[in-house]
């Protein structure tokens, strides 16, 4: 007979997941530590996850389709232009990063993670998405034919994910994540990429 899983603890343990990792780092966060945070057992955890990894790996692959699902949205909505596109993507970036920071800074943590290695399919949809917006940007001359699928994946998808996270430790203190960053973003992106 199938268990039933309890959707109310599997949230609570993504939650606790997100949060364990990232007040911990992901090599010292335990099974032990995010069943303790998720108020479940440890036995329940591993009777619907293999491990920490294949926890991780959902929550990663929860995240990124998202994202893709979402840039292919926008790309229906902009086919003449990667402007709008851009924008609006960065735009969802701080207001997710101001609504969900704890979220935001675990997919911030995953992305820098060496030990941690995307799925070939979520790579295929990457590319793909790539290259549907480098050839709209190539035929609005917003994206020069020479720039690589690895430098879009890079400025579109990680360099404000990377600014908002910066800019989150106010290193310098004078500085605070805001929707006024997104217009300064889109345009240093769009230099790089022209």
């Amino acid at each position: 007979m199938a268990r039933k899983i309890d959707n109310d603890k599997i949230a609570r343990i993504k939650a606790a997941t997100m949060k364990t990792i990232v007040e911990n780092g992901i090599e010292a966060t335990t099974i032990a530590m995010i069943a303790k945070n998720a108020e479940v057992s440890g036995g329940y955890l591993y009777r619907t996850y293999k491990g920490k990894q294949d926890l991780i790996n959902e929550l990663y692959y929860d995240k990124v389709n998202s994202l893709y699902k979402e840039l292919d949205f926008l790309l229906a909505l902009n086919q003449t232009s990667v402007r709008p596109l851009i924008e609006s993507f960065i735009q969802n970036r701080v207001i997710y990063f101001l609504n969900e920071p704890i979220a935001s800074k675990f997919f911030y943590q995953l992305l820098h993670n060496e030990n941690f290695l995307a799925s070939d399919e979520i790579k295929f949809k990457s590319s793909e998405l790539m290259k549907r917006i480098k050839n709209i940007g190539v035929n609005s001359g917003e994206i020069s034919p020479s720039t690589t699928i690895y430098q879009l994946h890079y400025h579109i998808l990680i360099y404000s994910v990377d600014y908002i996270n910066f800019t989150r430790k106010n290193i310098f203190g004078e500085q605070e994540v805001t929707i006024n960053d997104v217009k300064s973003l889109t345009d240093n992106i769009l230099k790089i990429l022209k």
